[in-house]
């Protein structure tokens, strides 16, 4: 295995704990409803995310896109690149799920505050009757 490939590997796990730590963070300021420093995250998961697809894309140039990243590992006779290749998976199965729990949160979140909205701010227009007897918007 090229000693360049061994960097990538490398650089990619530690970039994807940073990510998963930047998205614990934003679970915390979700969960504490400080808009303001979401904002300063998100621009922070951006340059981490493109950071992770500037090595994706070195990877593929030092590999080939025919060449499979497990049956490289496998064939790998140093235990290093084997573990951190593992921890490479296990990290990423664990910032898909805080990825999937921080969208959630958002997404109730907004849900909520539409429902706020609307209940102080009602629609005030005349609603007209479609063709199934119900007022439209």
């Amino acid at each position: 295995m090229s000693p360049e490939l061994k960097v990538v590997i490398f650089e990619e796990r530690k970039l994807l704990k940073n990510l998963l730590t930047m998205l614990d963070e934003q679970y915390d300021l979700i969960i504490n409803k400080e808009v303001m420093k979401l904002d300063k995250i998100a621009k922070d998961l951006d340059e981490i995310a493109k950071d992770l697809a500037r090595i994706e894309i070195k990877r593929r140039n030092i590999m080939g896109s025919d060449t499979s990243m497990q049956e490289t590992i496998k064939v790998c006779d140093d235990e290093n690149i084997k573990q951190a290749y593992e921890e490479i998976k296990s990290t990423l199965k664990m910032v898909e799920m805080q990825k999937e729990a921080n969208a959630t949160l958002i997404k109730q979140r907004l849900f909520f505050t539409t429902k706020m909205i609307n209940a102080i701010k009602p629609n005030k227009g005349a609603g007209t009757y479609n063709a199934y007897g119900q007022v439209g918007k």
